[in-house]
């Protein structure tokens, strides 16, 4: 097979064109001698500062092209952990700014470990917020190493990325990818799925009996996708006669993990009652709920039920905030004394003497 100029080339001019082009990742992909003439952590750099940290005018192209950056071999999560230490250890903060420039409560050093305990809010954003590619298909089918599971979580904590579920591989491969986190145990990369609907959609009936029938029912395991069906989906079925039989076989064999999920089966069953209030406003399920101390034993370190409380799902006010925002939506003070609020204006007439 014939040669092209552009593969004779020396790597001296061959970068200079690579960087004139735009940083066209095309040509990453052109041939397997231009790879390997381009393939340095100096091209990557410069590759991942143009896309990954620059917000470009064709967004398309930009999210077309970050995609193929996070989906090339390239990409690990070692190198993609230097790249960022590299690029925002400067100002001290994922969010690109220092304190001068307006960053008001720096997060640094990043944790890769467990990327859910950085804080960031709308008006304090990390500046990888804004990358919108496609989770590449390594990072869904597994296996499950601790660096997939860091890498997959610090994209979806950090970023916007998200399963391209246009194409059909990439769909099998986000419910293979699950399939596979039950059958290896690994409670974490179970969760991520769990709690993360840019992964597929909540749990249902079906992923418990995988998890139980098929996965070994790890009760972790088993304990977190149930407690997402009573989150996630109050409305779910949850009959299920091949279940009942399980646990009635391991509970005549002497198996506490019988009696065990025969107890947590019955506490998601309960009887869902609306809320009755109106001080809310709305009608919110009752009942339904896991408790984790019924039912629990001591398993030993095989059999050890853990469980977490995630960040990815918690609401930013309580039931009481909820209230008072509501509230002070509908009422403003002053002088004193309460008014209520009508069409955005206080209506002074309108003084309600009982709340001040």
């Amino acid at each position: 097979m014939s040669v092209s100029p552009l593969e004779t080339l020396p790597v001296e001019l061959l970068q200079p064109i690579f960087f004139a082009s735009g940083h066209n990742v095309a040509l990453l992909h052109a041939s397997d001698r231009i790879s390997a003439r381009l393939s340095s952590d100096f091209v990557y750099t410069s590759t991942c500062n143009h896309y990954l940290k620059n917000i470009l005018e064709d967004r398309i192209s930009q999210a077309a092209a970050q995609t193929s950056i996070f989906a090339s071999k390239w990409m690990t999560w070692a190198f993609f952990k230097s790249w960022v230490i590299k690029t925002y250890e400067p100002s001290g903060c994922l969010c690109g700014l220092t304190p001068d420039d307006g960053c008001f409560d720096a997060q640094w050093p990043p944790n890769f470990d467990n990327a859910t305990e950085m804080v960031f809010s709308r008006s304090h954003l990390p500046r990888l917020a804004f990358i919108k590619a496609r989770i590449p298909k390594k990072l869904l089918r597994g296996p499950w190493t601790p660096d997939t599971v860091q890498f997959l979580q610090f994209l979806l904590w950090i970023t916007s990325m998200t399963v391209n579920w246009s194409d059909s591989e990439s769909r099998q491969d986000a419910i293979d990818g699950r399939a596979r986190a039950i059958r290896e145990r690994n409670l974490e990369a179970v969760e991520l799925f769990n709690h993360n609907r840019r992964l597929g959609k909540v749990a249902s009936l079906e992923t418990v009996r995988f998890a139980v029938l098929e996965g070994g029912c790890d009760r972790s395991i088993v304990y977190d996708t149930m407690f997402t069906i009573g989150m996630w989906g109050p409305n779910v079925a949850l009959d299920c006669d091949e279940l009942d039989r399980w646990c009635e076989e391991r509970m005549s064999e002497g198996n506490p993990k019988g009696q065990w999920l025969k107890t947590k089966l019955e506490e998601l069953r309960a009887t869902r009652v609306a809320y009755k209030g109106t001080t809310v406003g709305y009608l919110s399920p009752t009942g339904g709920e896991l408790d984790s101390d019924a039912g629990d034993y001591d398993g030993g370190a095989t059999d050890r039920l853990v469980v977490k409380q995630h960040k990815w799902n918690q609401p930013r006010w309580t039931q009481s905030q909820w209230r008072w925002r509501r509230f002070r939506l509908a009422y403003r003070r002053r002088d004193g004394e309460w008014y209520l609020l009508r069409r955005g204006k206080v209506h002074c007439l309108q003084r309600v003497s009982a709340l001040s």
